[in-house]
């Protein structure tokens, strides 16, 4: 009984570092020929990011708040390098769309 989960359990860390190895393959291939579409699918990924981060984060950014907090380094910096990161994912995405256009 023991050796039956030993080898299911051995045969699972097989099949996962094969499936690692073909989405490495797929990953290289995609890229090398369409990396256009990968940068917009990480343009997504990240604007995905940014909002999910930004809604469940526990920063509250309302005027009041900001107003009271004596470090307010922190608040700009946020919104210059957010405002910053989200205009490059925009711009990604807008590249693949354009991309999918012209083909």
């Amino acid at each position: 009984m023991k050796n039956n989960n030993q080898v299911k359990r051995y045969l699972l860390v097989a099949s996962l570092i094969g499936l690692f190895i073909l989405t490495l393959l797929v990953a290289f291939v995609a890229y090398k020929y369409f990396g256009v579409v990968a940068k917009g699918i990480l343009g997504i990924t990240t604007m995905y990011l940014l909002f999910y981060f930004g809604r469940y984060s526990k920063i509250d950014v309302s005027v009041d708040t900001l107003l009271i907090v004596p470090n307010k380094v922190r608040y700009f910096a946020v919104a210059f390098v957010g405002g910053i990161v989200f205009y490059w994912a925009t711009m990604q995405v807008l590249e693949m769309i354009l991309f999918f256009i012209k083909r």
